[in-house]
């Protein structure tokens, strides 16, 4: 009778996770300043059948000589996108780039934010695209310079090119101060959502609980379509003196398990530097807060967006592409349906299907 009872489990896991009968494309955000083909990436973009690759064109900061909007770490294309790959372009715009800017400014900003994407399709190989995405956190103040200027950026799109924009937590919960963006649909980004700066426990990347507050009751009546994003990454926030000193990329995770090195504190997410750490840019005394996101978090956050979305079709896109957060587990290998990965694993092409089916 064993097997009856796990026939009948992995029938009950699969049923919860399909239900809604929703078709999904698989999608991947593409983060880095360089691109460059990868066998490990292209095979998750083969194995789930993704068609579409989202990449950072670049971000755009008040970074001139006179403080003026520039692009800042673009990216180079040292390989060309495959013929099966779509490539979608990003552009990230720091809302601080908004402020006290006339429509002049605005109109000049979109010529060259628009002259400069399609520059970067011609480098990656491609002649055409189907959608341009505009990152950018407006806020109340900056909201009409914003709809201008994704006004404009559509005005100077090839015909036919769907226009969509991020959209944070925040923006979903609170429509009459945020207003509805000028686009033809929005990206739910569902992560990054609380208090990076915040020196204390907490997973600043993605929390449930702050979904439920900002989320539930709140995306069906959102009057545009939909697509959503979900985190794949984890990362070192570096606290000196209390204070937030920024997120070190030279960090081997590893080393936090190292007592001589690390003391952790009362919670097992805080780690207090005993000695200096320079090749890591570390001070003694640094307190590093280690936020993970692991396949049960995810999976969780698919599970409440999919009884909350509205029953129509939509792109799941995951951030990021990148072999260190794939690698280490051949794609054609599935975990047991009734495993969950431990929080210190990769992802694996089972395990990022199995949050796809949850929709």
């Amino acid at each position: 009778m064993r097997w009856w009872f796990g026939l009948m489990a992995f029938i009950t896991l699969s049923y919860a996770c399909t239900q809604h009968g929703r078709k999904v494309e698989p999608a991947f955000y593409y983060w880095k300043t360089v691109y460059q083909a990868d066998d490990t990436e292209q095979t998750y973009l083969s194995g789930l059948g993704a068609k579409r690759l989202f990449v950072r064109i670049m971000d755009v900061d008040n970074q001139g000589p006179n403080g003026e909007p520039i692009p800042v770490s673009p990216i180079v294309f040292k390989d060309t996108l495959p013929d099966s790959l779509q490539l979608v372009p990003v552009v990230f715009i720091a809302n601080q780039v908004l402020k006290d800017r006339t429509e002049a400014e605005l109109d000049s900003l979109a010529e060259r934010v628009s002259a400069f994407v399609l520059g970067k399709i011609k480098q990656a190989g491609k002649s055409e695209f189907d959608e341009l995405q505009i990152d950018c956190d407006w806020t109340a103040s900056t909201r009409e310079a914003y709809f201008h200027l994704l006004d404009r950026i559509r005005q100077r799109m090839p015909a036919g090119t769907l226009l969509s924009a991020t959209l944070r937590l925040h923006q979903v919960r609170n429509p009459h101060s945020s207003g509805t963006p000028p686009v033809d649909k929005v990206l739910l980004m569902c992560y990054n959502m609380g208090n990076l700066r915040r020196f204390g426990p907490q997973n600043s990347i993605l929390d449930i609980n702050e979904m439920h507050v900002y989320l539930k009751g709140y995306l069906r009546a959102y009057p545009l379509p939909m697509d959503v994003a979900l985190p794949l990454f984890s990362w070192s926030v570096v606290f000196r003196d209390g204070q937030y000193a920024g997120i070190s990329k030279r960090l081997d995770p590893a080393l936090l398990s190292d007592t001589a090195l690390f003391n952790p504190l009362d919670d097992t997410s805080l780690f207090r530097l005993r000695e200096p750490l320079p090749e890591a840019g570390l001070r003694k005394g640094d307190v590093i807060r280690r936020e993970h996101v692991g396949y049960a978090d995810v999976r969780r956050a698919a599970r409440f967006l999919a009884d909350e979305l509205p029953a129509a079709d939509f792109t799941l896109l995951y951030y990021h592409l990148d072999k260190n957060l794939l690698a280490g587990f051949p794609a054609e290998t599935p975990p047991a349906s009734s495993h969950v990965p431990s929080p210190q694993q990769l992802f694996t092409h089972a395990s990022l299907q199995e949050i796809i089916d949850c929709f």
